[in-house]
């Protein structure tokens, strides 16, 4: 069932109460926020002055689908605040659960999104353990955040997704990942529902319809992010390189060894943006 228009004005309303009880709590109004992907929490220990907040303990917070935890902390003095367990659709939530943490951000005065997630790639030359920046996306998971009635004072009710990845701050992570010899790669990333990987036809699929990676998350995220006036920027480790032609039956170990191999890459990255960011 689409939400009703009281039940937009409603999430506006829960989403400013969880903002303001964060804030409260915390004493900040963090200038960056991030939703750390599989792997990718390792960034986080690198943060001063840190505060945790269990996710049932806030107000308003979708919870009950996993353990999640909000941490806030500052990185060169800039405030930061990071989900480091984001909701993914293959959890069973909806498009209004996946966009509330990105709504609170924004109206506790984040500017930038950054993601991170594990992927898939179905380019030739990227091999398990490179990274990847997303330049546009393709949404299959049968979820949107903005299906039903719109709030403007939430963001406009047809937001322009030409360019819903920042191309600046995208140059600037992939800046960051040259410098220090990183192997990284361009693309579209292409979001599925999960928690079933593709089959080989869907792949040839995806690679046919302009797919570079194949994930499970960020997407739903980022549309949100666009409608409510966020810079994002989306930071992709590769777990596996899949020939659309000729797919091999998934190792998850294997997987998980190159999500070993390019977390601390990914945190490098991490840490080299924010630090460009605070100078700004």
């Amino acid at each position: 069932m689409f939400p009703r228009p009281n039940q937009m004005e409603e999430l506006r309303a829960k989403s400013q109460t969880a903002a303001e009880d964060l804030v409260q709590r915390s004493g900040r109004r963090p200038r960056v926020a991030m939703f750390l992907g599989t792997g990718h929490v390792e960034f986080a220990g690198r943060l001063e002055n840190k505060q945790t907040f269990a996710v049932e303990d806030l107000l308003d917070f979708p919870s009950g689908v996993e353990s999640q935890s909000l941490l806030i902390g500052t990185y060169e003095g800039m405030d930061v605040i990071v989900a480091d367990a984001p909701l993914a659709p293959y959890l069973g939530v909806s498009g209004m659960e996946l966009a509330f943490p990105v709504r609170v951000f924004r109206r506790m005065g984040a500017e930038v999104l950054v993601l991170t997630a594990a992927a898939a790639s179905l380019r030739p030359g990227a091999t398990p353990g490179d990274l990847g920046f997303v330049t546009d996306h393709l949404n299959f998971t049968n979820i949107n955040p903005l299906i039903g009635s719109n709030d403007e004072l939430l963001g406009p009710r047809f937001p322009d997704m030409n360019a819903p990845y920042d191309a600046d701050l995208k140059q600037l992570a992939r800046s960051v990942a040259e410098d220090v010899g990183f192997p990284c790669h361009d693309g579209v990333f292409c979001a599925i529902q999960g928690p079933s990987l593709p089959t080989r036809a869907e792949y040839r699929y995806l690679r046919s319809a302009g797919a570079d990676f194949v994930g499970m998350s960020t997407v739903p995220e980022v549309i949100a992010a666009v409608h409510a006036g966020f810079r994002s920027v989306a930071i992709l480790g590769i777990t596996q390189r899949v020939d659309p032609m000729r797919p091999e039956p998934t190792d998850l170990e294997n997987m998980v060894d190159a999500a070993d191999l390019a977390a601390p890459r990914v945190s490098t990255v991490l840490a080299g943006v924010l630090e460009k960011l605070a100078q700004q």
